[in-house]
């Protein structure tokens, strides 16, 4: 009689996670197909020379070799890029922060502020390019009222020096919004006794400022700068808008340049700045790691 119970409560046991075994199996199947073998094929691709049309031809490192030592275009790009990380995370999350404190206060339509803020973060970058695009023209709303008050008017897409910081004004316009939410979150989780305590003490508020929230927040904002950081090094659509990598490739980043280089049919070129791109971008997500590692 035990030995035929046994079947019977094995098939229910594997009945009981039949269930959850296949929800698991869906993504995973997914992320093998979709991920991880093109990952492989990419991989396979940048040690080679393949146009799509013709059988690759492997080449090893020399694709690799070839962008460090004389594609001076991916240099700029690379450069470009990082110089739009550092304006675009040097100036966001501060204005994120600043904007969070005084949301955080007792004001009228606060609700409406948040909203307002939050807004350009849930519209799609390309509609938000191509309205800075009209705000930036020759005759848009800036130069309109830079020649008003009888200044003159500026190239802002058309000249090399100013094309990049005109991209990252607009990328920072839309996407503080997000890191004031963060930032108004982690504020609202800071107990009131804290700052009673201190006026208690007679700190009074940069003080504050410096000794309860700065220190409260210090896990969040290295969150908001990782995170930002990362999706900064992927930069496409306001560029591919705004001003299509030019003039003379000032605004060329690392993800338009690949973006090009598959349009000219290099596969294995491209494959190989892509690779380049997702080293960086796993230094920087192993940094973001470890720190969420301390903060647990």
């Amino acid at each position: 009689m035990t030995a035929g119970l046994m079947p019977v409560r094995r098939r229910r046991r594997w009945g009981k996670y039949v269930m959850p075994y296949l929800f698991i199996a869906v993504p995973m199947i997914s992320s093998i197909f979709f991920l991880l073998i093109p990952m492989v094929v990419s991989f396979w691709w940048s040690l080679n020379d393949y146009s799509g049309i013709q059988p690759p031809r492997f080449i090893g490192l020399q694709n690799y070799v070839e962008l460090f030592t004389h594609d001076k275009i991916f240099l700029q790009s690379l450069g470009n890029t990082t110089l739009f990380v550092l304006l675009g995370m040097s100036i966001g999350p501060t204005l994120g922060l600043l904007t969070a404190i005084l949301l955080n206060q007792k004001v009228n339509f606060q609700a409406l502020f948040r909203t307002a803020y939050y807004l350009p973060v849930m519209t799609s970058l390309v509609v938000v390019s191509t309205i800075w695009v009209m705000l930036y023209n020759q005759n848009g709303l800036f130069n309109s009222i830079l020649t008003g008050i009888g200044l003159q008017s500026v190239r802002w897409l058309s000249n090399p020096q100013i094309a990049l910081v005109s991209v990252t004004l607009a990328s920072i316009w839309q996407g503080f919004g997000f890191e004031t939410v963060v930032f108004l979150a982690a504020l609202q989780s800071i107990p009131r006794e804290l700052y009673e305590a201190a006026m208690i003490d007679g700190a009074n508020g940069p003080q504050q400022f410096r000794y309860i929230t700065l220190p409260s927040l210090r896990f969040v904002i290295a969150f908001v700068y990782i995170y930002g950081i990362i999706g900064s090094y992927q930069v496409f659509d306001q560029v591919f808008v705004m001003t299509n990598g030019g003039p003379v490739h000032s605004t060329s980043t690392v993800v338009y340049y690949l973006f090009a280089k598959f349009q000219d049919l290099r596969l294995g070129y491209a494959s190989a700045i892509a690779y380049i791109l997702f080293a960086i971008l796993v230094v920087f997500s192993l940094v973001q790691l470890r720190l969420s590692r301390e903060r647990d």
